[in-house]
């Protein structure tokens, strides 16, 4: 079956940039080893919460099972005693307006009036919200339908648990707010089908930002995205001719300047990305790009073709077990997790805990609309008074 266009996972593109829809068919569908990896993560927790879901072929590392087994637990738990569906298709055709269209939730479950919808993110480069989270909320759609047959539905919930960063997050709504979602989303479907068969695009349709052109298949070759680089070094000239030039001018370090420029770093930065991946595919393909080169990089870490003979041969050259082996303690994530295998008793564990620090968080740049709550320095340089 041909991938939708308007799918759940890019919901978030198409209702903010609707070219996107179109400029992106010209680009070819392409995985990658995470993608990869959290497919098989997927396939090993589907198994594993329903027997009836295919066991997949291919091995999983330990690690990686380790958190899949974490999620699995997560899901029992906020399920039990519900009625629950393991990869679950849904019709989204109604909210989108493809024909056909349909969308695959993880996890959806109806507990109670609760529709709970559980999604499994095993990337650990972009922490996931769940709150306003829109392709939760098409998914959420679909499964309204069918599980409001089984009883009345009071309340939604949608849920991410991506375990490699040690998110796990909820957040709660009511259908009358999924009714008014969906309704923008449908106007926001409708202008962007409106676009597939435009040549030229109009500007308006391509409306570049660092959330809409993060997972972008196009931004290398998005025109609006070349624009809006090709405005933000068009510097005008801080001087007159003849005029001294200021080492440090004023405006550029002012907080309106430095906001602006972080809004047009967090632009620019995936696209000057994807413009470097494109180049180096094109001339790994062989394909010349004027001014440029492929050369070698540094060769990896060495590593043994076999441990097994090193470690033969190592004690051959009659070396002390300690030089022969290198040890180091557990870290504390190894032994949660031999105890929540049980290696570790439950009269073990809180001592181990008791000797378990972590540092504290360090405060990080971002916008405006990151819903984690604002951190403010303990002293600010105005508290100070100057002293005669």
């Amino acid at each position: 079956m041909a991938h939708a266009l308007l799918s759940p996972s890019s919901a978030y593109r198409w209702m903010h940039c609707p070219g996107s829809v179109s400029l992106c068919r010209l680009f070819p569908d392409e995985s990658s080893e995470y993608a990869k990896e959290g497919t098989l993560a997927h396939a090993y927790a589907a198994h594993i919460l329903d027997p009836n879901q295919p066991k997949p072929a291919e091995a999983i590392p330990s690690e990686n099972l380790t958190f899949v087994n974490d999620y699995v637990s997560y899901v029992e738990r906020e399920t039990a005693g519900g009625i629950r569906q393991i990869e679950f298709p849904v019709a989204i055709s109604e909210v989108t307006g493809e024909a056909n269209a349909k969308g695959t939730i993880d996890c959806a479950a109806l507990v109670g009036n609760t529709l709970k919808i559980i999604d499994l993110k095993f990337g650990r480069g972009v922490r996931v919200e769940a709150e306003g989270n829109l392709q939760l909320s098409v998914y959420a759609w679909g499964a309204f339908q069918y599980f409001s047959l089984f009883d009345e539905i009071k309340e939604i919930e949608l849920h991410i648990f991506q375990p490699r960063i040690d998110n796990i997050d909820s957040w709660k709504f009511t259908p009358a707010e999924l009714e008014t979602f969906v309704n923008n989303a449908r106007a926001c479907a409708a202008k962007a089908l409106s676009y597939l068969n435009a040549d030229p695009l109009p500007p308006e349709s391509l409306i570049p930002s660092a959330d809409a052109c993060r997972f972008c298949k196009a931004k290398s070759a998005c025109p609006a995205l070349r624009q809006n680089a090709a405005e933000a070094v068009d510097f005008k000239p801080i001087t007159e001719a003849g005029e001294a030039i200021p080492i440090i001018p004023e405006e550029a370090l002012s907080p309106e300047k430095l906001g602006q420029n972080l809004i047009l770093a967090d632009l620019l930065e995936p696209w000057i990305a994807a413009v470097r991946e494109e180049a180096h595919k094109q001339m790994l393909e062989g394909v010349h790009i004027d001014g440029f080169k492929l050369v070698l990089g540094r060769p990896g870490n060495r590593q043994w073709t076999s441990a097994a003979e090193a470690e033969e041969l190592l004690k051959t050259f009659k070396l002390k077990e300690n030089e022969r082996y290198s040890y180091k303690v557990i870290t504390p994530t190894a032994a949660e997790k031999l105890y929540k295998a049980g290696r570790i008793g439950q009269r073990q564990w809180p001592k181990l805990e008791q000797i378990i620090t972590r540092s504290e968080p360090a405060p990080v740049v971002a916008p405006e609309s990151d819903t984690r709550p604002a951190w403010t320095p303990a002293a600010q340089p105005t508290d100070f008074q100057p002293v005669n």
